[in-house]
Order: C-alpha cells, then structure tokens, then sequence
C-alpha cells in the first residue's frame, strides 16, 4: 500500500515542479534591430507569465518632402505570457521567454534629435500607450524573433491627440 501512494505523491511532485519550469526567465538583456530602428531592453519577471520590459531606442520620424529625424524612444511594457504551458506540453522552447503574449506599451519620445538629414525639422515629444499582441521566438541558444501588432493612443504636446499603431518585426540577441 506503501508503494503506490508513493508513486502517486512522487508522480504529482514532477508534474507541479514541471509545470512550474515553465515560467518565464528570471531577467533577460536584449539588443534588437527592426526595419527601422534599434532598441536595448531588459525583461525582468514579475510572476511565471508576467514580465516587465523596459527598453531604449532610437526610432525615425519623416516628414513628406523634407526628410527625416531620429530620436529617441522610451518604453516600459508589461507582458502577460500566455501560452507557455501549451508550448511546453507540445516539445516547444520556452527558453528567453519564447511564446504568444498580450502588452501594454508606454512609450516616451522626447524631442531630443540625435541625428537628421534635415537641419530645419525638430523633435516632437509625444507620449502614447498601445496595447498589443504578439509572438517571441528563440531560433537558437541566443538569437530571438519578436512579430507583433496593435493600435492605441498618442499624445504631441504642440499638435494634440492621434491614433498610433505599433507594427513591428525585430531581430535580436539575447545576453
């Protein structure tokens, strides 16, 4: 009789403690590059599916006909990691925080330049929350994909309020 409730406590012990594997990493310093821009950030794990990222960039902003700025982008972004267990379950890495999730970023630009081939444009500093979805992958020990879209809102201080959305396709390298 002593056996089988062994097998049994011992069975339910690895199947909590796997689970329980599959929760994001404890922190992770990224650098990435998109078609447009380059951004370094951290993702620090809050709970096993809750991450916050906190990320700098520099991002472009054109104007038709008289070129383009490069400025500064500031952003935290907490992420809700849904599908962990699922990816788990079937043999897919979990690794670098690799899976489906939902955010909410909120983003700083200030009008600081830091570069343009225009001298007469300036900055504009906006603020703007987007929520979005979308997938992280991990494609080897270090190298990581992000692909994700969303819509949301967008404060400029000298011009008022606009739509935003957030379509981005990146690559980076995990430390």
């Amino acid at each position: 009789m002593k056996k089988p409730t062994l097998m049994i406590c011992l069975l339910l012990y690895c199947t909590a403690f796997s689970q329980q594997n599959n929760q994001l990493e404890k922190s992770i310093f990224n650098i990435q590059a998109g078609f447009v821009g380059a951004w370094i950030n951290n993702e620090l794990r809050l709970a096993n599916k809750l991450a916050l990222r906190t990320e700098v960039g520099i991002e472009p902003a054109w104007s038709v006909g008289n070129g383009s700025i490069w400025h500064p982008n500031i952003r935290i972004e907490p992420r809700f990691y849904y599908n962990l267990n699922k990816r788990a379950e079937k043999g897919l890495k979990t690794s670098n925080n690799s899976g489906n999730f939902f955010g909410i970023a909120f983003n700083y630009r200030p009008e600081t330049v830091l570069f343009s081939n225009n001298e007469n444009l300036k900055g504009i500093e906006s603020f703007s929350i987007v929520p979005k979805w979308a997938i992280r992958r991990s494609f080897s020990k270090n190298f990581n994909y992000e692909a994700g879209a969303g819509l949301g809102f967008r404060h400029e201080t000298d011009y008022g309020n606009y739509a935003e959305s957030d379509l981005h396709l990146r690559i980076g390298y995990t430390f």
